[in-house]
């Protein structure tokens, strides 16, 4: 009786529950890891890319070359093909026409890996590409209008900060030059342009901000922030102007913040935006633009927030902190996984927040 008692709980916790919203716990992933990839893709679908855990000695980190396919109708995590390099920090970027995942650079026993792979849609496998110009980690990347992909940052230098993936050549090409790393944080604009705010220069943190013209291939100084500001997260509200969302200073973990700033493309300045509730950093692949506007904030702390109206409020809580988590939009909830608390050990945790 106790066995059929524990295996009801666990086929309760994998089923999916439409009916129910807010925080449900669902069945984990097969591996923990923490600064994974989280791709949507076409099937509705998430594939679930790399990351990192702690070894035996609780110090040391273990890099994943596995990855997963989370699948929505049933809430169950399977395992797909294997990297052909184990990674951890690398962009993920669904290429124009849905058929394939670009992944480049991150990091493992070696920083800045220049190496990057294709992920194929229909057949699960992944295939090496020509490696990029200059190894990346704490890069972004970014899908164009072309169809082309700008990678931005990660370098530590300024003369190939920009590189650009064509799907035509499967291979890279040198983007325009750069006044810096371009390391901050980088957000697509609705007129085209791409804003890189804040991050590392010099090796110093900086409020300095700049937009990049893919048309043009020219960078241009904005406002500066209103204050230094990294490890955090942005999302464009809806009537254009971009939110940046927590992050920190040069402290680190005692450098938190609960502020948020706004981003007007109109006038290119920056302005205080609202506190959040809590202090949180390390969460730039956790926010969620929802479906009618609102901002879900997941990542980076306990507790989950949502922006409406101006204001933000508190719907959810998880078990403990989560940092280098994933938040992905399936259409019928937001799945959030993996991750680390505040003991730096990563899990395999899983949840689904339902609105």
């Amino acid at each position: 009786m106790k066995s059929i008692l524990v295996l009801l709980l666990l086929v309760a916790m994998a089923a999916p529950a439409p009916n129910k919203k807010g925080l449900l716990a669902i069945k984990p992933l097969h591996e923990k890891r923490a600064a994974h990839s989280a791709t949507l893709l076409p099937n509705g679908k998430v594939l679930i890319t790399g990351g990192f855990k702690k070894g035996p000695d609780t110090y040391s980190q273990v890099y994943s070359a596995t990855t997963e396919i989370f699948d929505p109708a049933t809430y169950h995590f399977t395992y797909s093909g294997s990297l052909h390099i184990a990674r951890c920090g690398q962009t993920a970027t669904l290429l124009q026409g849905g058929k394939e995942v670009l992944i480049t650079g991150g990091n493992n026993d070696r920083p800045r890996l220049a190496s990057a792979e294709l992920y194929d849609v229909a057949t699960g496998q992944w295939t090496r590409l020509p490696d990029m110009n200059a190894g990346r980690e704490g890069h972004q990347a970014v899908l164009l209008r072309n169809g082309k992909v700008l990678i931005l940052g990660g370098t530590g230098d300024a003369r190939t900060a920009v590189e650009l993936y064509d799907p035509a050549t499967r291979r890279f090409e040198k983007g325009a030059p750069a006044p810096c790393d371009c390391s901050g944080t980088v957000v697509p604009l609705p007129d085209g342009r791409i804003l890189i705010a804040g991050g590392v220069r010099d090796r110093q943190l900086t409020k300095q901000a700049m937009t990049y013209d893919p048309v043009t291939n020219r960078f241009t100084r904005v406002g500066d922030m209103t204050i230094v500001r990294y490890k955090t997260a942005a999302a464009i509200l809806p009537d254009g102007k971009v939110i940046l969302i927590g992050g920190g200073d040069n402290r680190d973990w005692k450098g938190k913040y609960n502020s948020t700033e706004l981003f007007d493309p109109t006038t290119n300045t920056f302005s205080k935006g609202p506190d959040l509730n809590f202090e949180r950093f390390k969460l730039a692949h956790s926010l969620i633009t929802m479906s009618n506007g609102d901002i879900l904030v997941a990542g980076g702390n306990q507790h989950i927030e949502r922006w409406h109206d101006g204001r933000f409020s508190v719907v959810a809580a998880l078990d403990q902190p989560c940092y280098f988590t994933t938040a992905t939009s399936t259409g019928g909830g937001i799945l959030l996984a993996g991750g680390y608390g505040n003991d730096a050990q990563c899990v395999d945790k899983a949840w689904m927040y339902i609105p």
